[in-house]
């Protein structure tokens, strides 16, 4: 099949699609030729930049400022979104926030906001569109886990919760939904050169990439077609499982 047929008359939401992997995410689908709907905080510059790299490449994606962490700010942009395009095809619960810091050092309020930003815009995001996939009888609905979920990592204690939790609700909701032929999968990622790894030392880089087997940081756009993968129908039979991506981290 022509890779600019696979997403042909369906749509995606993304949430956090401005940076890192989920700018890959948005770019990879709209070029396969999903709709794709994707969420913002703060960046509406970068939003609309994107919006606007799509568009010059033949593809389809409009940003939408949501607070994930609040149910109504999300309930109310998915009603829009239903509205507007009907049932989505797909949910990507990609947005999220790291929040280091080491359990003696707990910032309570930061490691809230952890919790909010990575794990309950997850489940406001699913919680609002599963029943308009349900109707469809068909959707993908990927969480974005995190190598940190499977392993601990020092000084990640908030972040590593949010992501374990992550695959533990995607278990559930693969068993709550399959009945509607929706299929709800987790991709794990290592470390993946983004404009989080290019802030780190270069000495410390170094030692992060001598632990992973393949000695090198992974790139946005092979999480991207791990991720157009299991969107596709290849995959329909692929539900409750996650997948890592971390070079050989965790072997």
């Amino acid at each position: 099949m022509d890779v600019q047929q696979l997403g042909k008359g369906k749509w995606i939401l993304i949430s956090g699609g401005t940076r890192g992997i989920g700018r890959a995410l948005v770019q990879q689908l709209a070029r396969e030729g999903y709709e794709v709907a994707f969420t913002y905080q703060s960046s509406a510059d970068a939003a609309r930049q994107l919006e606007q790299e799509v568009a010059a490449n033949g593809g389809r994606a409009h940003g939408h400022a949501c607070d994930g962490r609040d149910f109504q700010s999300v309930s109310s942009l998915c009603e829009q979104l239903v509205k507007d395009l009907g049932g989505p095809y797909g949910l990507i619960n990609n947005m999220g926030v790291t929040g280091d810091q080491l359990l003696f050092n707990l910032d309570v309020e930061r490691y809230r906001d952890v919790v909010a930003t990575n794990l309950d815009s997850a489940v406001y995001f699913s919680k609002s569109l599963a029943p308009a996939m349900a109707g469809e009888r068909r959707g993908k609905i990927l969480h974005m886990s995190s190598v940190s979920g499977v392993k601990g990592n020092k000084g990640q204690l908030g972040y590593s919760a949010t992501k374990a939790a992550m695959i533990g609700i995607t278990k559930t909701m693969a068993l709550e939904l399959a009945r509607f032929k929706i299929n709800v999968n987790a991709i794990a990622p290592g470390y993946i050169a983004t404009d989080m790894i290019d802030q780190i030392p270069d000495h410390v880089r170094k030692s992060i990439t001598d632990n992973i087997p393949l000695k090198r940081f992974g790139e946005v756009h092979e999480v991207a077609a791990l991720a157009s993968f299991l969107l596709s129908p290849q995959a329909d039979y692929i539900t409750g499982q996650t997948f890592l991506i971390d070079g050989g981290l965790t072997a």
